[in-house]
């Protein structure tokens, strides 16, 4: 019996796109995240949280990303949060907004008191 003729296995994933639709791994994206995250010193910033655990940090819009693109990749429109309190603000980013910003307000408060000191 003759054997069948075998046909190289197609390569799996090889039509992916380099970025995907929302720009995740875009290098601008990826910089801002990191710039957001070496900012609020790589902790959730969620009062009382101090969840340190590099693989449970993630970086929260502030103004939503598909409502204010101008605002994408702003360092002031970018929070570090833990996935716990990232997912318990997703969908709820409009009753959120003003609570963060006035986070941030009160850490750039801290850090320019801490230099005067200096």
């Amino acid at each position: 019996m003759p054997r069948k003729k075998r046909y190289p296995r197609p390569k799996r994933f090889s039509n992916k796109p380099k970025y995907d639709s929302r720009g995740h791994r875009s290098p601008i994206y990826i910089k801002w995240r990191e710039d957001v995250k070496k900012r609020d010193g790589k902790r959730c910033q969620w009062p009382n949280c101090g969840c340190r655990n590099k693989n449970s940090l993630e970086v929260h819009h502030i103004k939503t990303w598909a409502k204010y693109p101008a605002l994408r990749f702003v360092l002031a429109n970018g929070i570090t949060l833990c996935k716990r309190h990232h997912a318990f603000v997703k969908g709820k980013e409009v009753d959120y907004e003003v609570f963060f910003l006035k986070l941030l307000e009160c850490q750039m408060i801290r850090k320019l008191k801490k230099n005067r000191k200096k």
